[in-house]
């Protein structure tokens, strides 16, 4: 192969141009040129990096670029060097699309080619992942107003991130907006599912494969991966970020810099803490209130994704006077949690409605097997609250447990007097309930200029297991009925279950309490 058949062969009279960053190789005039400017680089430059660019990705060997660039003509090696060095000084900061793969060659990642022909743009599409969105006759109930308000942010936001405790329905949002923006977002919404990836290598792995990109099984690079989504349009949506949240911080200031036109879109159980972020709160269903009148009851979301779920399992009752009042009952009880609605209406359609709000009393128990394809930890709420509580630090659990003594909303103060210890003063409680309420482990309400803290029902019964394991059942709930009295809770923490007089009648009055409690403020 001669140079002039090179020249000739593999440029169309048509205009063909591949970009690279900011910068655009146009073969058809053999111009480099950054933002319409034209940049100044040699001939036998432009041919390399022309071979490189015409790869579309694959690894270029030395001995092919020697062979294309000088056919017939034996040259050193430097040669090749001298003029790659050019190519990466006029690409400038985008001469880190040209990579050098040791001992095989060279390869330009992901270029992006703009040609006018129908064939051609088809075969540059990237190729659409299928999000596993939920079918059209099954849309998502009570979401209507939070679908708008995310809809409206992502055109200018680059970074969105869906944060929520376990359960609340962040990855529902994300599929159904998947399905509903695919046709909106050109060319293309891919989804990436983290859940089973725990490792930087899986994090990066699952990302090129949502866009077809070969990625050798070895390769970790995120760096790599944004670099090869340069100049990519549309949506990516990263599901189930938690657990795996620094190596996806990272990618995304990757991304961000070297994407101009993509959009992000997180499911996380706690924030991303990158500069181009944007948080949005994804909260539980609305709930009846207690004086609605009857009819009021079937516009209620939580209710109405119950009896949805109740005739899917086959139990097509009728909903009506009492029965509609025993369904609000317990989603109340379930504080309108998605997944606890869904396994308690499987329960239910066995149980029966009366005998469901029974064993509400102890819900962990008894709420499990959601669909057979779903993730370990949406099969039963206590998988759900163990990935979340497996998050925390040691002084996070700590705090956490000790908060869920309260059954109705407390300010600042009242975490600081129930949560204290010796190793813990009033500035390291106040930094934990910040880190709870990032990790969604406790839900943050502002009344106003006031702001109350509150942990979910279904959060709260774990966490009184887990005070019960921890042996601080009895001091914790001696504290909280000082507190509750109006008493001084400063004793020494360790000494309050033998300091305060008490007994094992005054024990089971406590816990009658708190039960009564709980469900005034379910």
């Amino acid at each position: 192969m001669t140079q002039t058949i090179f020249r000739h062969s593999t440029c169309p009279s048509g205009k063909r141009v591949i970009r690279i960053g900011e910068c655009e190789v146009d073969l058809s005039v053999r111009v480099l040129r950054r933002r319409g400017e034209k940049l100044e680089l040699g001939s036998r430059a432009f041919d390399i990096l022309a071979v490189l660019a015409l790869a579309a990705g694959r690894v270029v060997t030395k001995n092919e670029l020697m062979d294309a660039v000088w056919p017939d003509t034996v040259v050193e090696e430097n040669n090749l060097h001298v003029h790659l060095s050019s190519i990466r000084k006029a690409l400038g900061r985008d001469g880190k699309f040209i990579v050098t793969v040791p001992r095989r060659g060279y390869q330009l990642i992901a270029p992006r080619i703009d040609a006018p022909g129908s064939d051609q743009i088809a075969q540059d599409r990237p190729f659409r992942v299928n999000p596993r969105v939920a079918p059209r006759e099954d849309r998502l109930i009570g979401r209507e107003s939070a679908m708008a308000e995310i809809r409206s942010l992502l055109p200018t936001t680059r970074v969105l991130t869906l944060t929520g405790a376990g359960g609340i329905g962040k990855t529902s949002i994300a599929r159904e907006l998947a399905r509903s923006m695919s046709a909106q977002y050109e060319p293309a919404v891919h989804f990436v599912e983290l859940a089973t990836h725990n490792t930087c290598r899986g994090v990066a792995q699952a990302l090129a494969a949502s866009y077809g990109i070969p990625l050798g099984s070895e390769e970790s690079d995120l760096e790599r991966v944004a670099l090869m989504l340069a100049g990519t349009k549309g949506l990516l949506i990263v599901d189930n970020a938690e657990h795996v949240v620094e190596y996806v911080a990272q990618f995304l200031e990757f991304a961000c810099h070297y994407t101009s036109e993509l959009r992000f879109l997180v499911t996380s159980r706690l924030r991303l803490r990158v500069p181009c972020e944007v948080v949005y709160r994804v909260g539980p269903l609305a709930l009846p209130e207690v004086e609605d009148a009857p009819v009021a009851t079937l516009r209620s979301p939580s209710s109405r994704l119950f009896q949805q779920r109740l005739f899917s399992n086959g139990q097509n009752m009728n909903t009506s006077g009492d029965r509609r009042r025993l369904i609000d009952d317990i989603c109340r009880h379930l504080d309108g949690v998605p997944l606890a609605i869904e396994l308690a209406a499987g329960r239910a359609s066995i149980l029966g409605l009366e005998a469901l709000r029974l064993v509400l009393k102890e819900p962990l128990l008894y709420l499990s097997g959601g669909f057979r394809t779903a993730q370990e930890r949406h099969k039963s709420l206590r998988a759900s609250l163990d990935w979340s509580f497996e998050m925390l630090s040691g002084r996070e659990r700590a705090v956490f447990r000790r908060l869920c003594v309260f059954s109705y909303p407390f300010d600042a103060e009242a975490a600081c007097l129930i949560a204290r210890d010796d190793t813990l003063n009033d500035s390291a409680v106040m930094d934990c309930v910040c880190e709870l309420v990032d990790k969604s482990m406790v839900e943050i309400r502002f009344e106003g200029a006031a702001i109350t803290y509150h942990v979910l029902a279904l959060a709260r019964a774990y966490g009184r297991e887990k005070l019960a394991e921890a042996g601080e059942l009895d001091a914790i709930m001696e504290r909280h009925a000082l507190y509750a009295g109006g008493q001084s809770t400063d004793e020494d923490f360790a000494q309050i279950s033998r300091q305060a007089p008490h007994t094992a009648v005054r024990r089971e009055t406590l816990r009658d309490s708190w039960q009564v409690g709980s469900q005034r403020w379910i």
